[in-house]
C-alpha cells in the first residue's frame, strides 16, 4: 500500500503495551541539548525495555548524506546511545525524513534500529494508526515534491552515501541554508499539510488517526468520522513527544510528564 507515494509498513499488534514517537530531532553534528534530551529519553525506556517501543517519525538528523558520518564523534555517540537502548530490550524504528532519507543498513546495523523507508501502520492505544513524517502532506510545497523524486532515486541515493565524511558534511550545510533561503522567500502555507493530502491519506489508509511531524508545529484534530489528526512539534524546540499508554495517546515534556494536548489545527 502507498499513501501519497509513500510505501507504507504494517506492523502487527507486537505485544508491548508503550510506545513513544518522537519527530524532527534535527541533531546537529555539535554536541548540545537536543542530544542529552534525547539521550535521556532512551535512558528513560530502559527500564520497562521489553514493553517499549520507540519509533522516530524522520528527520532523526539535521541532515544525513553519508555513511561516513557513522565514524564522527558526535553521530558515533547517538548511535552508542541507541545501540545500547536495543540492547537493553526496546523496540527501536527509525522512519526516513526529508533531512536523513539516506540513513540505510550500515546505521541499521551500528544502531540496531530497523529504519523504514516510507510510513507506517500500526495499532496505537486501540485505534487503527498511520504514521508518516509529513512531507508528503505538503502538496503546495512543489518545488520539494518535484526534486524528492530524484533526490530519492536509487542512484541518487548510492552516489551521495559514497561521498567522503567532509564532503557530506559541505552538502548538508549547503543544503540546509538554501531550504532556510526559501523559506524565508516564501509563504508559511506553503509548508503546511493541506486538507487534500490529510483527506487522501485516511481515504488510502482507511485508518482511524493519522499522526505526522515535518511542519514542526503540534495539534490534535478532529477530522469527523471518528478520526483524528495528531501532528508532533519539533524534539528540538523543547523535547516534546508523543506516547501511547494502553488505551491513553498523550503529549509528554522532555521530563516525560503529560501536556494538554495542543489546539486544533484546521487545513486548506
Amino acid at each position: 500500500m502507498k499513501v501519497l507515494g509513500t510505501p507504507i509498513e504494517v506492523l502487527a499488534e507486537s505485544g508491548r503495551s508503550r510506545t513513544i514517537i518522537v519527530s524532527d530531532l534535527h541533531l546537529p553534528g555539535v554536541a548540545g541539548p537536543v542530544h542529552d534530551w534525547f539521550e535521556a529519553l532512551l535512558e528513560s525506556t530502559h527500564a520497562s525495555a521489553s514493553r517499549t517501543r520507540l519509533i522516530v517519525l524522520g528527520d532523526l538528523f539535521d541532515a544525513w548524506v553519508s555513511d561516513a558520518q557513522l565514524r564522527m564523534p558526535v553521530f558515533a555517540r547517538v548511535v552508542a546511545a541507541l545501540a545500547a537502548t536495543r540492547l537493553a530490550g526496546v523496540e527501536l524504528l527509525v522512519v526516513h525524513g526529508n533531512r536523513d532519507y539516506l540513513l540505510g543498513a550500515r546505521f541499521a546495523r551500528a544502531s540496531g534500529a530497523r529504519v523504514v523507508a516510507g510510513g507506517l501502520r500500526l495499532p496505537l492505544a486501540g485505534r487503527d494508526t498511520l504514521l508518516l513524517h509529513g512531507d508528503e502532506l505538503c502538496l503546495r510545497d512543489l518545488a520539494y515534491q518535484r526534486a524528492k523524486r530524484w533526490l530519492r532515486h536509487p542512484v541518487t541515493c548510492a552516489v551521495l552515501r559514497s561521498v567522503p565524511g567532509a564532503v557530506a558534511l559541505w552538502l548538508a550545510g549547503r543544503a540546509r541554508r538554501v531550504s532556510r533561503e526559501v523559506q524565508a522567500a516564501g509563504t508559511r502555507d506553503r509548508y503546511e499539510a493541506t486538507a487534500a493530502a490529510i483527506d487522501t491519506a485516511f481515504a488510502a489508509s482507511g485508518c482511524d488517526v493519522l499522526i505526522h511531524g515535518h511542519v514542526h508545529r503540534a495539534a490534535r484534530t478532529p477530522r469527523g468520522g471518528g478520526r483524528e489528526v495528531i501532528v508532533l512539534p519539533a524534539f528540538d524546540v523543547d523535547g516534546v513527544h508523543l506516547a501511547a499508554d494502553g488505551e491513553r495517546l498523550h503529549y509528554r515534556d522532555r521530563e516525560g510528564r503529560p501536556l494538554a494536548d495542543f489546539p486544533a489545527q484546521h487545513w486548506t
